[in-house]
C-alpha cells in the first residue's frame, strides 16, 4: 500500500519511471506522481527553482503546475497536481483523430506553454502525448515540465522515440528546437491518429532507430485538413533544427490566425484582448520577455473527449487489486423519446471468437450479420481500460502485458444518430473472469 501522512494513495497511471497515483491532500482530490527515490539536493533544488517560475506562469499560461515536492511515508519523493481529466493520448487511442479545428485550439494551448516558459529560461524535455492533459471542464494544459528530474532518473532511451527529436536521440541533446520538434509530433499525432514514426511488427530497435532517425515524417494528407495548419506540422517536424520555427512565440502567432471565430461543438473560445497584449513583458527572471497575454482563453470543453460516439459509449471497469474478476459496466446514454426506425429493427449479432494469445500480443476477429463501425474494448488486470477503434475490420492485433490476465468485448453501431450499440459477449485469456 502507497500513503502519504497516512492517507492511501491509488494508481491511476504508469510511466517509463514515476508511478502516477490519485488521493486526497488536504481535503482535495490531487494527483500525485511518484518516483523510484527520493531526489538528491541538487536535483532538488534547481527542480523547485523551476517548479516557482512555473507556477506563476500558469496563471496566465496553459501550464499545469506542480504544487509541491513531497515525501511518501516509505521515503520515496512525489509531485503534486491537480488531477486531470484525461492525456491527449488516452483521448486519441479511445476516440480517434481530432478535428483540424480541435487540433488548432490544442497547437496555440501548447505554443503558449512552451513560449511562456521558454521565455523564462526553462526546456520541457519531452513534450509527447502523455503529457497533454485535459482539465475537468476539458481546457488543455502541458505537464510533466522537469529536464533536472528526467537526468536524475534516466529511462528507456527508446521510450515516446517516435516523439523525440533525431538530434536528442543521436546525442541527447535537449533545447528549444527539440521541445517543438515534440510540439509537431503531438500534432501530428492528434491529427492523424498515430505517431510520426508508428512502429512495426517485428521490428527490431535499432531498426526502428535508424528509421526514425532517416525517414522524413510523412506529410499530413487529411482530408479537410488546411493546408497552413499541415505545413507549421511539418516545418515542427523538420529533420534539420534551422528549418523549424524560429520559437513558439511563432508557432502561436500562427495558429491564432487560425482560430474557429464562432464556437465549434467542441470548443468555445472567450474573446478578450488585454490592454497590454502584445506588449513585452519582463519573464520572471527580468532577462527574458514573457510570452504576450493570451488573445483569447482557450477551452476545448468535454464533447471533444466525445468525438467518437461509439468509443465513449461502454468503458471496461477492473477492479484494482482483483485478481481473478475482470468486470464491464455498461454506460449508455438515455433512450430518445421515440424509437428511431434502427432500434425497431432486430438487433444485430456481434460474435467475437476466442483470442488467439501470442504473449505480447493478442489476435482478436469476430463477425457480425450487418456492416457496421466497431470499437474493441480491452481490460487488463491491473490496467486503465481502453477502447481501440477498428472501423469496420473485422479482426485486430491488440498489445497486452505478456503475465496480465485479459478480457475483451467488441462494440459495434452504425453512423446513425441515435442508432443503438451492439455488443459481442466478453471473451477472456489467461483465466481471467469476465463478468458483463
Amino acid at each position: 500500500m502507497v500513503t502519504i501522512s497516512g492517507s492511501e494513495l491509488l494508481p491511476i497511471g504508469q510511466g517509463p519511471v514515476a508511478t502516477v497515483y490519485s488521493g486526497w491532500c488536504a481535503g482535495e482530490k490531487k494527483a500525485l506522481k511518484v518516483f523510484p527515490a527520493k531526489f538528491d539536493g541538487q536535483t532538488l533544488g534547481v527542480y523547485e527553482r523551476e517548479r516557482g517560475k512555473l507556477a506563476e506562469l500558469a496563471v496566465s499560461a496553459p501550464i499545469l503546475p506542480v504544487e509541491s515536492v513531497d515525501q511518501l511515508d516509505d521515503g520515496r519523493q512525489a509531485l503534486r497536481m491537480p488531477l486531470c481529466a484525461q492525456s491527449l493520448a488516452a483521448l486519441v487511442r479511445r476516440s480517434g483523430a481530432l478535428g483540424p479545428d480541435d487540433v488548432v485550439v490544442l497547437g496555440y494551448a501548447l505554443a503558449l506553454a512552451l513560449a511562456a516558459a521558454h521565455g523564462a529560461g526553462i526546456l520541457h524535455g519531452g513534450v509527447s502525448p502523455d503529457n497533454v492533459l485535459f482539465g475537468e471542464s476539458g481546457e488543455p494544459v502541458l505537464a510533466d515540465f522537469g529536464v533536472p528530474v528526467r537526468e536524475a532518473f534516466p529511462r528507456d532511451p527508446l521510450h515516446n522515440i517516435e516523439f523525440v527529436s533525431p538530434e536528442t536521440l543521436r546525442s541527447g541533446e535537449v533545447d528549444e528546437g527539440t521541445d517543438l520538434y515534440g510540439l509537431g509530433a503531438v500534432l501530428h499525432f492528434a491529427l492523424s491518429g498515430s505517431s510520426p514514426h508508428p512502429g512495426r511488427l517485428g521490428e527490431q530497435p535499432s531498426d526502428r532507430v535508424l528509421r526514425v532517425l532517416g525517414s522524413p515524417v510523412p506529410a499530413i494528407n487529411r482530408p479537410g485538413v488546411p493546408v497552413e495548419l499541415s505545413t507549421v506540422v511539418a516545418r515542427l517536424l523538420a529533420p534539420d533544427a534551422a528549418n523549424r520555427p524560429p520559437d513558439a512565440d511563432w508557432v502561436a502567432d500562427q495558429l491564432a490566425a487560425m482560430l474557429p471565430d464562432e464556437p465549434s461543438p467542441t470548443g468555445t473560445f472567450d474573446d478578450f484582448e488585454p490592454e497590454d497584449a502584445g506588449k513585452a513583458e519582463d519573464g520572471p527572471s527580468g532577462s527574458q520577455p514573457a510570452v504576450r497575454s493570451a488573445r483569447r482563453s482557450i477551452v476545448v470543453v468535454s464533447a471533444l473527449a466525445g468525438a467518437a460516439v461509439l468509443a465513449a459509449l461502454v468503458v471496461l471497469l477492473v477492479p484494482l487489486g482483483a485478481s481473478d474478476q475482470l468486470s464491464s459496466t455498461p454506460r449508455l446514454p438515455p433512450p430518445p423519446a421515440s424509437a428511431s426506425p434502427a432500434e425497431l429493427a432486430p438487433p444485430a449479432r456481434v460474435d467475437l471468437a476466442d483470442p488467439v494469445d501470442l504473449g505480447d500480443q493478442v489476435v482478436l476477429t469476430w463477425t457480425s450479420d450487418r456492416t457496421l463501425d466497431f470499437a474493441v474494448v480491452v481490460a487488463g488486470e491491473g490496467e486503465a481500460n481502453h477502447v481501440l477503434l477498428a472501423q469496420r475490420n473485422h479482426t485486430m492485433t491488440v498489445p497486452v502485458d505478456p503475465v496480465r490476465k485479459y478480457c475483451f468485448l467488441v462494440q459495434a453501431s452504425d453512423s446513425a444518430e441515435g442508432s443503438p450499440v451492439y455488443e459481442s459477449r466478453p471473451k477472456a485469456i489467461r483465466g481471467a473472469v469476465c463478468r458483463q
